[in-house]
């Protein structure tokens, strides 16, 4: 009886406002902890089964475009049938299985189907757990108090995993059966996740691929795109290629890890102030300032050969992606309309990480191959210098149209 009433005050809490808000940062903090066991390092293991940087980046490349077009898909059956839990239940499942095969994969063309799947798997999760959570919030601007709970689950796992990487008999083979671990923990946080914030349940408009292209044709709209994905472009040299930057110079997967923890300060401040940042900018001025940040943050890593300084630089990366995660889903939610939110997050996530990360990494592979990873970060630094003038260009045509409109 007593644990009848324990259960029934937890159902309780979490459909109260205060629970609904807990449920979303953990569910965060656990997805986000349990991708941070596997992205960092998985360029590494490639490597350490003889991968080459050109296959390194082609695989690395494989998920981004998958993700344009799965996530977009999959999330716009997600507001068609308004089963948001029962698609990350099913993804998640998924991806548990994925990952129990690719410790026997040994060559290139071995991985291709088995990167093919986890990608297809892996694509809508983020776009529906940010717009469930701008669903639950009566102020979506509070948005980055919750999305730090997954920058908190990938700085403390990433670090984690760095240790268990030198420490335990198995090596890089860990980072698949953490992922696993936090996986199976998803699963039983979905459970407890919101379903439909009030607005989205009485809403009766109809969800249609003609609102996905109205959207996409509103003025300022495909430039907003352009300027994320150049950001993404000079954001995947790092995010593939910078464990490799620190293992050439001499460094330990635990320094690995830490350097990416360290990070995350920078992520974790401005995702807890993104709401007065917004308020006292707007949301393609964050986007600027993303720019502002990966420029420094690319300059250094080409110039720093102390690796004892790299942990402490890296503060400029966690701000300039909260910077622009917290803009670009900002600017969407406030032009897409409610019924397809998000399949609108969908289309943001997955042209950054699609047309951005994706054509990067194959870029960044290449240069990574042919001149080494010094290179790489100083050609990318000026892609995202051109990349910064031109969203200047972008904001200038945005601020001329309302005024005159």
């Amino acid at each position: 009886m007593r644990e009848w009433d324990i259960s029934k005050r937890a159902r309780a809490y979490f459909d109260s406002p205060a629970g609904r808000r807990v449920a979303m940062w953990l569910a965060y903090f656990i997805y986000w902890a349990g991708v941070a066991a596997y992205l960092p390092y998985i360029s590494l293991y490639y490597e350490s089964i003889g991968l080459q940087g050109g296959q390194i980046g082609q695989l690395s490349s494989i998920p981004h475009f998958i993700t344009l077009v799965s996530s977009i898909l999959i999330a716009f059956f997600s507001d068609k049938s308004r089963r948001h839990k029962m698609v990350l239940s099913a993804t998640s499942i998924g991806i548990t299985v994925v990952l129990f095969l690719y410790p026997s994969a040994r060559s290139f063309a071995a991985f291709i189907p088995i990167v093919l799947a986890y990608s297809i798997l892996f694509a809508p999760s983020n776009a529906i757990l940010d717009e469930t959570t701008l669903n639950t919030l009566d102020n979506p601007g509070n948005y980055g108090k919750i999305r730090v709970g997954g920058t908190i689950g990938w700085g403390i796992m990433v670090l984690v995993t760095g240790y268990l990487i030198d420490h335990l008999n198995i090596g890089l083979m860990v980072i698949f059966y953490v992922n696993i671990f936090f996986n199976l923990l998803f699963l039983l946080i979905i459970l407890i996740m919101p379903k439909t914030h009030p607005r989205s349940s009485i809403s009766q408009e109809q969800v249609s691929a003609k609102k996905v292209l109205d959207m996409l044709l509103q003025p300022g709209f495909l430039l907003f795109l352009l300027v994320i994905i150049i950001w993404g472009i000079g954001e995947s040299s790092i995010s593939g290629f910078l464990f490799l930057h620190i293992k050439h110079l001499g460094g330990s997967s635990t320094l690995m890890g830490t350097a990416l923890a360290v990070s995350l300060v920078g992520e974790i401040l401005v995702f807890t102030f993104a709401d007065k940042i917004q308020a006292r900018l707007n949301s393609q001025k964050m986007l600027l300032m993303a720019f502002v940040v990966l420029f420094a943050w690319l300059t250094g890593l080409s110039l720093i050969r102390n690796l004892n300084a790299i942990p402490l630089f890296q503060i400029f990366g966690g701000a300039g992606y909260a910077l622009l995660q917290s803009g670009s889903v900002a600017y969407v939610n406030q032009r897409a309309p409610r019924e397809i939110g998000t399949t609108a997050q969908a289309v943001r996530g997955g042209v950054f990480s699609g047309l951005g990360v994706g054509v990067g990494s194959i870029i960044s592979g290449l240069i990574y191959e042919g001149s080494g990873s010094v290179e790489l970060f100083r050609i990318m630094s000026f892609i995202v210098l051109g990349g910064f003038f031109f969203g200047i260009v972008a904001y200038m045509i945005e601020r001329r149209r309302q005024t005159s409109s």
